[in-house]
């Protein structure tokens, strides 16, 4: 039981607490005598309902996260360069946060641009008046 909350708290998967919860049934019917058999009927088919009921819910949260969605809410945001790094590449304050940028325009700080793009963990910026 102890080793699926731990394992979920790892993964934060929203998974495999429901095996955790199921362990939990099994360990009530164990108290209340029944035999191992039953408890992991009880085991299996909780942890199952339990699976099923939170699935809609589950898809509903990762859908809405996604993989860049911080990020991807910066798009056609407005920013500021704080520091150049070299030519292309600065660091620029987008929405209250620090962010790597790269930009194909010539940057110096305190030059305002727009938020274009993304590349992994990289704003794609354009200068602006």
């Amino acid at each position: 039981m102890v080793v699926f909350f731990i394992m979920e708290l790892v993964t934060a998967s929203f998974f495999l607490v429901w095996f955790g919860v199921g362990s939990i049934v099994a360990i009530i019917l164990n108290y209340l005598g029944f035999n191992p058999y039953i408890q992991f009927i009880g085991f299996a088919v909780s942890s199952f309902i339990l699976i099923l009921s939170t699935r809609k819910f589950a898809k509903k949260v990762t859908k809405k996260a996604g993989k860049n969605a911080t990020a991807e809410r910066l798009i056609g945001q407005k920013g500021v360069v704080l520091k150049k790094l070299n030519k292309t590449n600065v660091v620029i304050k987008v929405a209250g946060e620090e962010w790597s940028g790269y930009s194909e325009d010539d940057l110096n700080i305190n030059d305002k641009v727009e938020v274009i793009g993304i590349d992994s963990i990289k704003l794609i910026v354009k200068k602006i008046d």
